[in-house]
Order: structure tokens, then sequence, then C-alpha cells
């Protein structure tokens, strides 16, 4: 009896190792740093940590990170734990540890190593097994805090529970803290029967199994009790201990052994299996040593591996027909879910339409051909059209879309329908003989659908949406007046929901009113690549996921996930349990316990300032150059390949979002001031796990109250400075516009004084007595002559008036007016020559006007009259480099002679024009840089007798500037 049991039990068994739940693998194509995982754990954050051949690494659900230090004596290890700091341990296999802090990988300070053994962390103390002992670390200091013995014993394994640490040897030590251990005594075969121990712990049990046997013993309040695994197990290499179950892993496949009821189930007996883990989520991480990782979501979703892989399905009365890629067909029994072939061609064109009729029990599918299978799985026939979708109208037709033509088809000509006289109509348009006539010809038909509400078939075309009635008249229904292109239609109730190619939804009603449908706000934004309507719910295929909307409720949830390594194409809902094919076979899920995935958690990892990491509650104040601010994330998704995007703003500016692979904000040059830094993730359509960074920038010290206020009194004292600067400039310049004012007045004056000096009474006396004599001698041309130039020289000394310079040739004008009337006092001994050198342009040369007249008057009256005999006055002009040169040189008297005439006739005689010709020339020349000189030069005989007076006037060419 107990041998039929064990067979019974051995083919259970076997039947078992079929049994593999659906997983997502893991491996160096998603990022894991090697397939070879020999431990998993997850934190108190959520990462899920993995202990491999390169290392030990962190995965946040999409993104890994690997941490290494130089002083490691080799990367691959096990054991990972986490500390009530925050640190996350692990050791080598060479025996010695080290743990993750502030980003970087640390080695602790440890004298020796046994080998690889597993420590323990017992809430502030860490355990590590030394030769002949245990060293006690404090976790705060990390430095050795006590030692205990353990002579003469060689140490077998070791394990932490979280509340004892364990040591196997030759007695069994039991420590909860460094001050309290005790030592048990091991049963008499324990030795033999446990070689190659491994430890772990089962509700406050400890249990031990060997390497190499199905004996396991249970340690509970001192006592040991021995207990078999009723599989037969050639090598074990590690256990776990999850809720009631002791997985045992193996080189060939997990056993899932029952602690209470010893039943068993073996699982992935393909893979070498080195730990299992169940997250606080619920899920579970099996680590292989040469496939990476498998992610369980749930144990109950089933799998099938099919090969080739599944493309699409239809479902029958209790089976599932499902299309490969490969020109293969399997029925899936939904009951027993074993599946057998039931099609097969050395083709390798994928069935991508497939239809089984429950009704005449055919499948219609297309590959390269549209075949027919009857009841009985053969081929009853095949076509060469290019068979696109297959949707049955009634009991008798089937609407399809193809290339270049749509229309409808029997299976059963003795069947009677309203669509009987279309297919009249047009039966001379039958093309390839499986009973079809063409209702739209010259059009792409990409999908077709029947609405029982209107009797209308609606066939989607690359020219648009087409809807036929019974009578043969076809429509194209516009949304908006313009043409619609639907990818795929499906049918819910009296309503046609279409695929646009640019992947919005709409919907059609049965007036062929069309509208956009309208999704639930979390899943409204998505992009969908295809959809299907299985009962009332509607089942939309994104790019990471599966949603399913209930057209009832109006709800939605995930009901897969999809990543870059499995691709679903199509889904059956049978029994409330959905059958999805897929890249890697069939999924199946039961719809009841889908539930809500978990929601996604940000988590901040690190910030660096200025390129140096620091901690958060580190940088509440930052000095004015530390300005460069970087934040580094994770978004945890606890589902892998999760990914979503994270939105942030600063202070009271608007949210921006930020691209899923960007797991950095760069903030630079940041100016001082205050800084409120949110961040949260996009989930659902909402922003959920809100996280917060405060920090300030100091202003500089040039900004400090104490600086601003010197610096305003500085201001001020300038702007004071300033103002009386601004002051003193102010009157300085009315100071110079007064000493002009008064200079120009004194030249006004001076020019008066020099015309007075000009037009004087007995001036105008002589000049009037001289015409008067030429009119008594009846010397009326003479008279005319002289009343001309008299009248020339006062018309030319008023117009003089007017201006400060002139040419040196209107000078000479008025000098040659002047000279000619004085030469008329004097009898025909008075003689005068005016020369202008070569160089002189007395055109263009100017000199301050009246300037030579009293010179020459002087020369006149008080040199020339008083001489006796020829009397000669010659006026010289010339340029010599950058001055004028004028010299007035007459043969007279002499200064000396004619102020020694004068004195006699007035003691208290001064010249009139020459006192105000000076004091002209001293305001001229007042503030100019260049002055008019005037030199006079008294000539003698050896004998010191005069011979006349040459003045020599000098004035600088640039002198009117």
């Amino acid at each position: 009896m107990r041998i039929i049991s064990l067979l019974i039990f051995l083919l259970l068994s076997n039947f078992g190792w079929c049994q593999n739940p659906y997983y997502q693998a893991i491996d160096k194509t998603s990022g894991l740093p090697s397939n070879s995982v020999y431990d998993i754990f997850q934190d108190s954050k959520g990462f899920m940590w993995f202990a491999t051949n390169k290392g030990i690494c962190r995965y946040d659900g999409t993104v890994f990170k690997t941490f290494a230090s130089e002083k490691q004596t080799s990367k691959s290890g096990s054991c990972i734990a986490e500390d009530g700091f925050g640190r996350i341990w692990y050791a080598n296999f060479d025996g010695y540890l080290y743990y993750v802090e502030k980003g970087g990988l640390k080695a602790l300070n440890q004298p020796t190593s046994l080998g690889y053994f597993k420590f323990g962390i017992l809430k502030n103390e860490l355990f590590l097994i030394q030769p002949n002992a245990v060293l006690v670390y404090d976790m705060k200091t990390l430095k050795v805090k006590s030692k205990y013995q353990i002579p003469g014993t060689i140490i077998k394994s070791c394990y932490s529970s979280g509340e004892n640490f364990y040591v196997l040897g030759d007695f069994l030590y039991v420590f909860s803290n460094s001050k309290n251990h005790k030592k048990y005594a091991l049963p008499s075969a324990f030795s033999d029967e446990m070689t190659a121990p491994i430890l772990n712990h089962w509700n406050q049990k400890l249990i031990v199994n060997s390497k190499s046997s199905s004996t396991f013993y249970v340690f509970e309040n001192g006592i040991f009790t021995k207990k078999d695994i009723n599989t037969p197990l050639k090598f074990l290499q590690n256990t776990a201990v999850n809720d009631d179950f002791l997985w045992i892993c193996t080189p060939n496949g997990v056993l899932k052994n029952d602690l209470k009821s010893k039943a068993s189930t073996t699982y992935f007996s393909n893979q070498n299996i080195s730990s299992v883990f169940k997250d606080r989520q619920n899920h579970y991480w099996i680590s292989t040593l040469n496939k990476g990782v498998l992610f369980i979501e749930n144990f109950d979703n089933n799998y099938i591996d099919l090969w080739p892989r599944p493309v699409s399905m239809s479902l029958g009365k209790d089976e599932i027909f499902i299309g490969t890629e490969k020109d293969l067909i399997y029925k899936l029994n939904c009951n027993n879910l074993k599946t057998n072939k039931i099609f097969e061609t050395e083709n390798n064109h994928s069935i991508n339409q497939i239809l089984a009729d429950t009704v005449s029990k055919q499948l219609f599918f297309t590959s390269f051909k549209f075949n027919i299978l009857n009841k009985n799985n053969q081929l009853e026939s095949d076509y060469s059209i290019a068979v696109k979708d297959v949707k049955k109208v009634d009991e008798k037709y089937f609407s399809f879309s193809a290339s270049s033509v749509s229309g409808i088809f029997f299976v059963d000509k003795n069947l009677k329908s309203s669509w009987d006289f279309i297919f009249e109509k047009n039966k001379d348009n039958v093309f390839s003989g499986f009973n079809q006539v063409s209702l739209l010809k010259n059009s792409n038909g990409k999908s077709t659908e029947y609405n029982a509400s209107n009797n209308m078939i609606y066939y989607a075309t690359n020219n648009g949406l087409f809807a036929v009635t019974n009578d043969g008249a076809s429509t194209e229904i516009k949304h908006k007046n313009e043409t619609l292109y639907l990818a795929r239609i499906q049918k819910y109730n009296d309503q046609i929901i279409g695929l646009s190619t640019a992947e919005k939804l709409y919907s059609i009603n049965s007036k062929n009113q069309i509208s956009i449908f309208e999704l639930p706000n979390s899943i409204k934004n998505e992009k969908f690549q295809r959809f299907f309507i299985r009962s009332h719910f509607g089942y939309f295929f994104a790019t990471n996921g599966v949603y399913e909307y209930d057209f009832v409720s109006k709800k939605t949830q995930k009901v897969m996930s999809l990543s870059n390594d499995i691709e679903a194409t199509d889904v059956i809902l049978k029994d409330n349990k959905l059958f999805f094919a897929t890249s890697k076979g069939v999924v199946i899920k039961n719809r009841k316990e889908i539930g809500n995935y978990p929601t996604p958690k940000l988590v901040i990892n690190e910030i660096q300032v200025n390129g140096k990491r620091r901690e958060v509650n580190e940088i509440s104040e930052l000095n004015p150059n530390e300005n460069d601010v970087s934040i580094n994330f994770s978004t945890l998704s606890f589902i892998p390949n999760e990914s979503y995007s994270v939105c942030y703003k600063i202070n009271d500016a608007n949210w921006k979002t930020l691209d899923n692979t960007t797991k950095n904000l760069k903030l630079s040059a940041l100016s001082s001031g205050d800084y409120c830094i949110e961040f949260a993730l996009h989930h659902n359509n909402k922003k959920i796990g809100f996280q917060q960074i405060k920090f300030e920038i100091k202003k500089p010290f040039w900004l400090s109250p104490l600086f601003l206020l010197i610096l305003s009194l500085l201001v001020l004292f300038l702007f004071y400075a300033f103002y009386k600067y601004q002051i003193r400039k102010i009157e300085k310049q009315n100071k110079i516009i007064l000493e002009k004012n008064e200079l120009e007045k004194n030249l006004n004056l001076s020019a008066l004084k020099a015309i007075k000096s000009q037009m004087n009474p007995h001036f105008f006396y002589n000049a009037l007595n001289t015409i008067q004599s030429y009119i008594l001698a009846n010397d009326k041309k003479q008279a005319v002559n002289y009343l001309s130039k008299f009248s020339s020289l006062t018309r030319s000394i008023l117009e003089m008036t007017e201006k400060e310079f002139v040419t040196i040739a209107e000078e000479i004008s008025t000098m040659t007016f002047y000279l000619d009337i004085e030469k008329a006092r004097f009898d025909e001994d008075f003689e005068y020559t005016i020369a202008i050198e070569d160089d002189a342009d007395i055109e263009q040369l100017k000199i301050p006007s009246m300037l030579l007249q009293p010179y020459i008057e002087n020369a006149v009256k008080h040199g020339l009259l008083h001489k006796s005999g020829l009397k000669k006055l010659d006026i010289t002009f010339s340029k010599i480099e950058y001055v004028i040169k004028i010299e007035i040189d007459d043969n007279g008297i002499g200064r000396q002679k004619s102020a020694e005439l004068n004195a006699i006739k007035n003691k208290k005689h001064q010249s009139f024009a020459t006192e105000a010709m000076q004091n002209r020339i001293d305001l001229l020349n007042k503030n100019k840089a260049n002055k008019i000189t005037i030199n006079f030069i008294d000539k003698q005989n050896q004998s010191l007798q005069s011979l006349g007076t040459t003045v020599v006037i000098e004035i600088p060419i640039n002198f009117q500037v």
C-alpha cells in the first residue's frame, strides 16, 4: 500500500513540475549586472537588492545601481541585511563584510575571515564568526564591543532570525544579544544526518536542513524534532520560509513544501534556483544561478509555455483556439488547461486572424491563405485571399474584411437570412469560391463588425469607415465631415467602438453618429495599439500594460504589466479568467484576484551640492557659492519595468514634468534666497507621493544688512560729494559765463572805442574840411572821389562792428579807404604800401576785426604828420607756420619824439586808440592758450636818431577757435 501511495505521489509530483506560474525574467538584458544571483532582499524604503556575481546592486523596478569598492577581495556574495541606520550589508564568499552607506560601498574593519558564514544583525549589534569566537560589533560605532569564545568547535553554519543569532557547531549556540546566549546539545545522529546544514526559521522555530538529505530538524524550546520531506532530494542549495511554506532551492527547480500539510509542488524544474524571496507587496522573487531573477506577481497566475508564440485567439464553447506565428493552431481546454495541436503546416506565416463558430463548429483563420477547418479539425478548404477580420452576422452569414475587397459569406446555404437578397444580387461577383460576395471593392479592408440594433455591417478600410445595409446600400460614416481611418472596430451593445490609426478611440451609435470615446482619467492619456471587447469589458493594450474597462461600472484596472521582453497581442475572457496571448506563451489570470497594482513610490536617494554628496538635513543652509544643486531620485514601481514620470516645481512656479528615464534634477547657478522644491509621481493621471526639499542659499556678505547699511552711507556720502562737486562745477561754469559775458562786454566796449577812435569829431572835421576845400576849389571830381571813399570807409567800419573776426582782405579794404582819406590831408609827400607774401591766403585767413587801424592811425598822426620830407608807411602780411605776422612800418619821427610833442601840447595826453586796443588785446588773449603778441621796434641810426617805428603783430591762425 505504501508503494502505491508513493507512486501516486510521484505521479502527482511529476505533474506539478509542469505547473509553472507566469513570471517576468529580469536578467542582463534588463540591466541586471550578472545572471548569477545568490540572494534577494527588500529594504525599508522598498528597493530590491540582489547579491550577484558582479557584486551587490539595487533595483527600483526599472533601474539597477551596482555598488563596488576597490577594497573588495571578491564581489560574489550573499546574506543581504539592513541595520537600524539604513545601511545595507552583505558578505562576500571570502567571508568579508561590506555595507552601503551614503551612496558608496565600504568594508567592515574585521581582523580575519573564517570563510563565508552568514552574519547576524540584532537591533544595534552585529554578530560575526571568527576562528573559535563570535565578535559583537556596536552598530553605531562599528567597533568590537565584546567577544564570545567557542573553544574547539568547528563552525558548520550560522543564521540570524532577527531576534536570535544561531551558531551551529558541536553545539547549537543561541545569542539574543551580546550578553545573553545559550548552548544546546545536538541529537546523537544529528552530525551524520545534517552534513552541510542550512538554517532557517518558521514561527519562532529553527529549521535545519541538509544539503544532501530530505530529512530536516525543527528546533523549538530547546528540543530538536526530526522530520522528513516526502519528495526525494539529491542536492539542496538553499532554503527560504514564507508564510507556512518551506521553499527548497535546488539545481533542478524549487520545491514548495507545506510545513503543515507536508504537500509539495515543484516549480521551474529547468532552472538552477538559489533563493526565494517574498516582498511586502506579496510578490515573489526567485533568483537563479544562470538566468537572473524570476519575478512572480501571483502564483495563481498560470502560464502555458507555447512554441511557436501565440498571436491570435478565439473562444469556442469550452476551448480556446490559438493561432501562432508559424502557421500552427493549438486548442486549449479551458477546464484542465491542456493543449494539443489541431493544425500545422511547414509555412512560417503568422495566423493573425482566427474565428471559431460555435454553431457550425468550423474554424476560420488566415495565414498566407484564408482557411476553413471543419468540426473534425480537418482542412475543408483554403482560398488565396488575405482576410484580415471575420465577424458573425447571423446564423447563416459572416462578414469579412480583406485586402482589396470586403463582403459576406455563408456556411450553410439551406439557412434563411435577411441578407439573402444582397447576396443573390451580388453573387456574380464571387471570386474565390468560399460562398462569398463582395460588398465593397477597391478598398483594403482592415476590420469588420455587425450591429444588430440597426442591422448594418461596418467595414473599416483604407478609404474610410463604411456601413452597408441588407438592401445593398453603402454609406461612408464621417466624423465632423472628415473621413475616419480606423484600424480595428468592435461591438458593445448598440455601439461600434473603433481605434483609429492615430490611436484614438471613437464611438458610433446605431444612428451612425460619431463621438470621441471617453475613457477614465487614469488611462485617457495612454496610447493604445489594439483593443478587444469581451462581454461587457474592454481590454486596451498600451505599451506598458493591458487595461480593463468595465462598460457598466465605468471603472478601470490594470490587468497585466508589459515590458520590453513581453508583448501581448490578444485576450479571451472565460469564466472570469483572462487568457492572454503573449510572446512568452499563454498567461492565465483570475480577474477577481487581480486587484489593484501596488502604488508606486517616490524616493529621494541623494543630494549633491557643487558635485559633493550631502544629506538632506545638511542642506538647510548653503553658502552663496554653493548654488549648484543636483537631486537624484528613484521611482519604486514594485512591478518590474513599470515606469512613471516625475514632476516638480520650485517655490510657487508651475509644475514641470521630467522624462520617464530622467532620475536626476540639476539646478545650476541658483541665486540666493529660500527654495522649496516639490516632487510628485504621475500615477493614474494624478500626482502622488509628494516629496519636499527645503533649503536656503545665504546672501553674499555684500548683501548683508550691515554691508548694505555701510554701502548706503557710502552712496549717500558719494551722492553728497557729487552734489557738492556739481554745485562747484555749476558755480565755476556760472563764473566762466559771467567772465565771458564781461569779456564780451569789454570787447564790445573796446570795439566801440576803436570805432570812436576812427570816427571821432576831429577825424570827421578834417575829412569834411578836405571835401569842402575840393568843392570850393570847384574840383568836383576829387570831391566826389573823396566823398565816395569816406562813405565806403564809414560803411565798412559799421559792418565790422557786427563781426568778431574778418578776413585779411576785408581788413586791407578798410585800411585802404582810411589811408586814401588821410593821404588827402598831406601834400604829395605821403606814400603807403600794403604787401602780401605768397603764403598768406588773405581770403581765408581771419583776424579780429578793427585790430590794425589804431596802430596805422598812430603811425600817420603821431609818426608821419610831424615829419618833414617824404613820409612812408609800409604794411606787410605774411604767414609763418601757424602764425599770421603783420608788420606796420613808418619812417616818422619815432615814439619818443612824438611823446615829447604831445606832452608840450597836453601834459595829460595819452593816445586814446592805443589804450583802447591794448585793453582789447588783453581781453582777446584771456583764457587763450595761443595769444596775440604786439612788439614795438624803435628804429635808430648810429647817431641814435629816430628812423621811425615798426609794429609787429603776431596772431595765431587758430586763435578764433
